[in-house]
């Protein structure tokens, strides 16, 4: 996943480009506000969405509100529900090419305009390492462990946030107490959270 946030209408162009592509997977969102977003796609058709807890055309509308996140796509040959798409005709076609209009990005001409902005990234993430080197590295088994519980409670998108968790801090409370944001309920937050504390007691 790139280190920087982008703009939303850079992030609906990779999507679109992997769409165009009959790419097959999960495409793993995270805002600027630290809400995560999964879109699904099977054979570059767009079959499903959510968000913060909304689904599909519900999620696309909230999707619209958002300013800047970053994405990783993970390629699942798996990832059809063997169904037809849950989206509207109206969610699919924004999310193919609407979004340029509406979130004033200008069309195909002006689209290498933000070119220059990829080199951000670049640069970054160049910086990145050392950053991370300052912190003390979590054991591989200590991340494992909270990672298969974070599975349970946040399906397919725990892999991405909890690396997004201990890039932010490498402070287990921090860690489990940013994960923990994710949920629903403060029940389950904290059920989450007492689960994830005896299976990092088995590796310790």
């Amino acid at each position: 996943m790139s280190t920087e946030f982008r703009p939303l209408i850079e992030i609906l162009r990779e999507l679109r480009a992997l769409a165009l592509k009959k790419a097959s997977g999960f495409l793993f969102i995270v805002t600027e506000e630290n809400h995560s977003c999964i879109v699904r796609i099977n054979s570059g058709l767009i079959e499903e969405v959510v968000f913060r807890m909304l689904r599909n055309d519900e999620a696309v509308t909230r999707l619209t509100m958002v300013n800047a996140a970053k994405a990783r796509f993970q390629i699942d040959p798996g990832a059809a529900l063997g169904k037809p798409s849950l989206l509207s005709d109206d969610s699919r076609q924004w999310l193919m090419g609407g979004f340029e209009q509406d979130l004033g990005g200008a069309p195909a001409p002006v689209a290498p305009a933000p070119t220059p902005a990829p080199a951000a990234p670049v640069a970054s993430a160049s910086v990145a390492p050392v950053s991370r080197g300052g912190n003390a590295r979590p054991d591989d088994r200590v991340r494992d462990a909270l990672e298969k519980v974070a599975l349970n409670y946040l399906g397919p998108i725990a892999g991405m946030l909890c690396d997004e968790a201990w890039d932010a801090s490498s402070d287990i409370e921090q860690v489990l107490s940013q994960l923990s944001t994710q949920l629903a309920t403060p029940q389950e937050a904290q059920k989450f959270m007492d689960d994830a504390r005896v299976a990092l007691a088995e590796v310790r």
